[in-house]
């Protein structure tokens, strides 16, 4: 895509970025500082996630598979693909179980919501807001650690049961640092939502319209910050609604604030979701463990779907006449939304670029499978 005009130039970022982020070219088209059109080229690294579905067929080597598929989102796609399992071996696990895979998936949300905002924070120079944010992410994913050793999750969803299911101490652990991090997170957050050198820098930076997010099939936080009324959660819920009826956080600005803002607004709602959740769960009543000795059912077509904390994740998968998995497919909510962050730049000042990419968060790893 080009722009003619004597003023025009182009910047480049990438292919090439620090640290463990994947490859991803942003070229910029512009007049001075202003942007006139963001182009995003994500590169490869040809890790054939996809095909190591078909390749891999013990249902435990998959459910890994699937934890690593995007590092910021375990629960999201492990939940997404034990689910499709169950589907394809014609499962029902107890509503327990799934009461038990809605809080996690809550925690990893509030976990990257927390995180993203200690992000926001660096990139506008809050330091103090940066740290304390970063120590309570902290907290909630050492939650995790207590609840089935790992800090992000992994071991913790398995098809067909659990390993690790929600006893006296777990849900006593997960409430006490519930209730340490919500007031800690409430007040530095009033701090960030009422400072002028923060708010000058999120309000109005980075618009994405109604009609705008409508059209590019925005999903999660992009969809939901411009007045989208998209989240799986009500239209899909894994759990029963007489258990629990989500009701939607919407936000219409469509800029960095409202991005920042419904983190904050879902962190407080999460908290009071997981409390809830954990109102229904039988102590007594232990889940099964794992069983992987189910056959799939053949010449068959499942799709599983899960709201992760950056929006909805799809699975799908078909089965031959032999009940073999023979396609596999992934779609990551970024997949929607990389064009929001393209749309979100334009007419805005480079140097806010940095700031509109956090804002999205976004992941290369969601589309290099």
């Amino acid at each position: 895509y080009t722009i003619e005009g004597n003023e025009i130039h182009e910047v480049g970022v990438g292919p090439v970025h620090a640290g463990i982020i994947e490859p991803g070219h942003f070229r910029f088209l512009c007049n001075g500082e202003n942007v006139f059109h963001l182009e995003i080229q994500l590169g490869y690294q040809h890790r054939g996630v996809e095909s190591l579905f078909l390749s891999y067929k013990h249902p435990l080597q998959r459910i890994l598979l699937a934890e690593n598929i995007a590092g910021d989102t375990t629960i999201g796609h492990s939940t997404a693909c034990a689910a499709l399992l169950e589907s394809l071996a014609g499962k029902e696990v107890s509503e327990q179980l799934k009461i038990e895979r809605a809080i996690a998936l809550e925690m990893e949300r509030i976990a990257i919501h927390i995180g993203d905002t200690a992000a926001l924070c660096t990139d506008v120079a809050y330091q103090f807001g940066q740290v304390v944010n970063e120590a309570l992410r902290t907290i909630i994913i050492n939650t995790m650690l207590h609840w089935c050793g790992n800090r992000f999750g992994k071991g913790l969803i398995r098809p067909y049961g659990s390993y690790c299911p929600v006893n006296e101490d777990v849900k006593n652990t997960i409430l006490n640092n519930l209730a340490d991090v919500e007031k800690r997170y409430k007040n530095i957050t009033d701090k960030i939502f009422s400072l002028p050198s923060v708010l000058a820098r999120f309000e109005q930076t980075g618009k994405v319209t109604y009609n705008q997010a409508s059209l590019i099939g925005a999903v999660g936080i992009a969809a939901r910050s411009s007045g989208l009324k998209r989240d799986l959660r009500c239209s899909h819920p894994i759990i029963n609604k007489k258990i629990y009826s989500h009701q939607l956080v919407i936000i219409e600005n469509g800029d960095v604030w409202a991005r920042a803002m419904l983190r904050k607004l879902e962190v407080e709602q999460s908290i009071n979701i997981v409390r809830e959740l954990l109102k229904h769960i039988d102590y007594s009543n232990n889940i099964i463990k794992p069983d992987y000795k189910h056959n799939f059912k053949a010449s068959s077509f499942a799709v599983s779907i899960t709201e992760g904390w950056r929006g909805e994740i799809c699975h799908t998968a078909i089965t031959d006449e032999n009940g073999e998995i023979c396609h596999y497919k992934i779609k990551d909510p970024s997949f929607h939304n990389w064009f929001a962050l393209a749309l979100s730049v334009r007419e805005q000042e480079i140097s806010d670029f940095p700031l509109c990419n956090k804002s999205f968060n976004l992941s290369y790893c969601g589309n290099d499978l």
